[in-house]
């Protein structure tokens, strides 16, 4: 075997399996790790980090978890909050934990914004969340905290654009804490320590996309969702809990609260999923991502990742 020409762990590229919600990125991940021995997942989602919520996440099945080691997923209580400065901080430390027991870390997910932390040279400091401050910005639209934040960080502004409104709400938050401009808070990674994302991305129809997430929906009342969000309100989480204010469970605890029907449950849910497939799609149009069929990216991922493999045995020890 050739010696291999990465010597360092922090050479190892992020290997990134990306795509739309309900492209099938889960499915895609867990045929990989099945083929393959020692293949560790990371989940990038916003919403599986979250335990007793299965049904709105869309979580593997228990079973499929016990074939393949997974992490950033079902651990966190619903009312604790997580960022994408946890995950950050949360990912890399796994990054090196998993490739110095010599396997590889997979990353699985479709959250714009945690995949950003992993591949930009510049990244924020950590500013608590205000809750009083985000209830107060929340009630603002989008154009308007576009608007707000031009005036104080016309930078960050154009980074973030006109329509993300939670990013645009962070952003304010980080200002009105600290006073400066979060652009000016940036702070670059030394060029040593940056890491290269190898994204490959499940190419599907935008029409068989929606499809799916209305099927996906669908089968999410049908399996209990409902019924999920009603036990843990019972638990004694509060309506207002991190895990519960998103756009799958908040209609949903407004149906329980009678404040809205079924069918009204329903819409809300799927044009929050369509909001977030738009924000997907624009931010992946602006990445080198190789979009590739499901066979044939998982014929890709295979022979990726035995290469990997071969450099990770050939690491030097820590």
């Amino acid at each position: 075997m050739a010696k291999s020409l990465l010597k360092k762990p922090e050479q190892i590229p992020w290997i990134c399996i990306v795509g739309p919600t309900a492209s099938g990125k889960t499915e895609l991940s867990l045929r990989i790790a099945e083929r393959l021995e020692k293949i560790e997942l990371i989940y990038a989602d916003s919403m599986a980090v979250y335990k007793y919520l299965d049904v709105g996440t869309a979580k593997p099945e228990p079973e499929e978890r016990a074939k393949v080691a997974h992490h950033l997923i079902d651990f966190l209580e619903p009312d604790k909050k997580w960022s994408a400065f946890d995950f950050q901080k949360s990912a890399s430390a796994l990054h090196r934990e998993i490739l110095s027991r010599g396997r590889i870390p997979v990353v699985v997910g479709g959250t714009p914004f945690y995949l950003s932390t992993l591949k930009n040279e510049a990244s924020l400091p950590y500013v608590a969340p205000d809750s009083r401050m985000r209830i107060i910005l929340d009630r603002m639209s989008a154009p308007q905290l576009f608007a707000l934040l031009r005036e104080v960080d016309p930078q960050r502004a154009q980074k973030i654009g006109k329509t993300d409104k939670k990013r645009l709400m962070r952003a304010l938050e980080i200002f009105i804490t600290t006073g400066k401009a979060p652009s000016s808070l940036l702070t670059r990674r030394k060029s040593g320590n940056e890491k290269q994302l190898v994204m490959v991305g499940i190419k599907l129809d935008k029409n068989i996309v929606k499809k799916r997430i209305r099927e996906r929906i669908e089968k999410m009342f049908s399996k209990g969702l409902v019924e999920e969000t009603h036990r843990v309100l019972s638990m004694g989480y509060p309506p207002e809990a991190p895990a519960l204010s998103n756009f799958t469970y908040r209609p949903v605890v407004a149906l329980l609260q009678g404040k809205i029907s079924t069918r009204e449950a329903f819409q809300k849910i799927e044009g929050g999923t369509l909001s977030l497939l738009k924000r997907q799609l624009t931010w992946f149009r602006k990445e080198p991502i190789l979009w590739l069929e499901k066979d044939e990216a998982f014929a890709y991922l295979v022979e990726y990742l035995k290469n990997i493999l071969q450099e990770v045995e050939n690491l030097e020890p820590r």
